[in-house]
């Protein structure tokens, strides 16, 4: 399944569930409940989810298309997650970039969940940064418990994929006690999008095509092949150190081609455009606002 979250000039949520025999979203808001259960991995919401996906093959005759009149793309994530957990330097060219070679172990590092973004028109350089950068990443929701699991595990509790642009305040990040969560927590810096697509859609995460345009300029381009551990591996890795619950995201990290390894470096300015995303997912485009 493919959902795609918007809200409409009330501020109201409205589900687009993408049926490609018709080419665009039918309206499932009311049916909202019975989605999220249709993508748990249990005995009822795989029946469930076997009905939907033969409804959406057969065309979802009876679903009325979105209105997109007066709606803006939203969260991919209706529900904040309860966790953010990010990975740092899992591209060995951006491990380079950053100042040094490939590590030997992934860097953990936790986002706020209030990073996360009501509307994906806009992101906010913050009041007093000067240094705002920029990071596509493939997110990894979380669909089961997961602790200590093996990669077998840890790919079997996946709920589905989306992808996130973890934006970084540098200075903030590198210069300010050596906190990497001060940088990378600002309203805004947690944008999910455009869709959330479910595991069984993506049959190898490890093969998603990412890149990310300023300007129109292309800054990043590479797949996920790149990533020096595998998507299941980087979850089962995680999961040594916490406990991860359904509805947390673990985002794997970036390609090389940020604002910072550039020479000299390349920050954002308001009026920029950002535009990121995945060609398997989707992509969002954003202007840079000051706050």
């Amino acid at each position: 399944m493919r959902l795609q979250y918007f809200i409409d000039q009330d501020g109201e949520s409205v589900i687009g569930l993408f049926v490609p025999r018709r080419r665009g979203f039918v309206d499932v808001s009311s049916q909202e409940e019975e989605l999220w259960m249709a993508m748990q991995s249990n005995a009822a919401g795989e029946k469930l989810r076997r009905e939907i996906e033969a409804w959406i093959a057969a065309g979802a005759a009876d679903g009325v298309p979105v209105d997109m009149n007066g709606l803006s793309l939203t969260s991919a994530l209706h529900v904040l997650p309860g966790s953010i957990v990010c990975l740092g330097k899992s591209y060995a060219a951006h491990a380079e970039e950053f100042g040094g070679g490939p590590p030997r172990e992934p860097s953990i590092f936790l986002k706020s969940v209030s990073a996360v973004s009501s509307e994906l028109d806009y992101v906010l350089r913050p009041a007093g940064a000067s240094r705002l950068d920029y990071e596509v990443e493939l997110a990894v929701i979380i669909g089961g418990t997961v602790h200590r699991a093996n990669e077998e595990e840890a790919a079997q509790a996946i709920l589905g994929y989306t992808v996130m642009c973890d934006y970084s305040e540098r200075e903030w990040q590198l210069e300010r006690g050596g906190q990497w969560t001060k940088g990378k927590s600002c309203d805004t810096f947690a944008p999910f999008g455009p869709m959330l697509v479910t595991r069984n859609e993506i049959s190898d995460p490890n093969h998603l095509h990412l890149s990310l345009k300023v300007n129109g300029d292309l800054r990043q381009q590479d797949t996920t092949a790149s990533l020096i551990w595998p998507v299941p591996r980087l979850i089962a890795y995680v999961s040594r150190f916490m406990t991860l619950n359904p509805g947390d995201v673990v985002s794997t990290g970036t390609p090389a081609g940020v604002g910072l390894g550039m020479n000299p470096p390349r920050y954002l300015q308001p009026g920029d455009v950002v535009e990121w995303g995945c060609d398997e997912i989707g992509f969002v485009r954003q202007h840079v606002e000051q706050e």
